[in-house]
């Protein structure tokens, strides 16, 4: 006697033995299980709040007056429209790294599409100087020195220098493709420019609290990259709309590495760096910071935590903000991801969200 069974996916309905996991399972912290509050992962393009998913736009308002380029999944550099957040990518594996936050700059290099051999007028502060391709720029007048390419695109060439004020000639030979001067100590993303500067906006990106956030205490993850940044601009900032009262984790020039403040009505409740190694820009790294009254932590890259044991919480925060502060105080980053945990998290998952 010979018995057929079928077991095509079509002979009965698919009944599971279980409820499927939450939604924000991947990001519940990895001891205590504690659900994200919020979850910005700009690199998986995942994104959630309450335990619920969500979009971006939904859940984050960004604004920029002009537009701006990025890379994009082919490798390309391209433009993108005003009011755009910008999912850049590596143009070298096509991995996506990221949100790109950037101040507000000029290139003072007029038809970058174009470029020919052009004078310039410059002031005495930091300038920085970038182009592809394989060709060099000798500058001369109000600064002296040559430029010579790395290469075609992807392999961008840059120079940081500080020019006398006055006019400063660029002469250009062989191959130079999209140049830009700008000032400031590190080259931003690409400018193009026509018969005049271009002028690139400051990109704002921020979320509003709600009911998933305690105002008593928090835990928040950040994964990303400083590739440039002046003293005490802001990676993340919690803030009540001004600069009084505040959570800001920002670039320390001086140990190279994230600070964690905490400021109320103008008073400083905590200010605490993580030990270990200087963090060289433009490398990744991952850091936790945590909040409670008298429990102020940080831990960078699985490292030990540092404690401030005083101090309050701030009351009447309202906003959340990548990149800057609320008046400023804005660098150049990448954000891969932001998660919030409600609630202080213990010193030992400290460590384990940042390694």
């Amino acid at each position: 006697m010979k018995i057929a069974c079928d077991f095509s996916l079509t002979s009965a309905p698919y009944r599971p033995t279980a409820a499927p996991p939450p939604w924000g399972t991947p990001w519940a912290s990895p001891i205590s299980g504690t659900a994200a509050g919020l979850v910005l992962d700009f690199a998986a393009g995942a994104y959630g709040v309450g335990g619920q998913p969500g979009s971006l736009p939904g859940l984050m308002a960004f604004t920029r007056a002009t537009a701006a380029s990025l890379i994009n999944a082919s490798g390309q550099l391209v433009g993108v429209p005003a009011n755009t957040s910008r999912l850049t990518h590596d143009p070298y594996t096509l991995a996506r790294l990221g949100l790109l936050l950037e101040g507000a700059r000029s290139n003072l290099f007029a038809n970058s599409a174009t470029p020919a051999t052009q004078t310039v007028a410059v002031t005495s502060t930091p300038h920085v100087l970038s182009f592809y391709g394989s060709g060099s720029i000798a500058l001369s007048g109000a600064h002296n020195a040559t430029v010579v390419g790395s290469g075609s695109y992807p392999s961008r060439t840059e120079i940081s220098f500080s020019p006398a004020a006055g006019s400063l000639t660029l002469t250009l030979s062989g191959q130079v493709q999209a140049p830009q001067l700008e000032a400031g100590a590190k080259a931003s993303s690409y400018i193009p420019t026509t018969t005049a500067p271009g002028h690139r906006s400051a990109d704002d990106a921020a979320v509003a609290l709600g009911p998933w956030f305690d105002t008593a205490a928090g835990t928040v993850v950040f994964s990303g990259y400083v590739l440039g940044a002046s003293a005490n601009d802001r990676i993340i900032e919690i803030d009540d709309g001004t600069a009084s009262t505040r959570l800001s984790l920002l670039w320390n020039t001086v140990l190279e590495k994230p600070q964690f403040q905490v400021w109320a009505a103008g008073a400083l409740q905590a200010a605490i760096a993580p030990p270990g190694n200087a963090v060289p820009l433009g490398t990744e790294f991952r850091v936790a910071i945590a909040c409670a009254k008298d429990a102020f932590g940080i831990s960078l890259n699985g490292g030990a935590v540092a404690n401030d044991t005083s101090g309050s919480v701030p009351a009447g925060l309202t906003t959340l903000r990548l990149g800057r502060a609320s008046g400023g105080a804005q660098g150049q980053i990448i954000t891969e991801s932001l998660v919030y945990y409600p609630g202080r998290l213990p010193d030992t998952e400290l460590q384990a969200l940042s390694a």
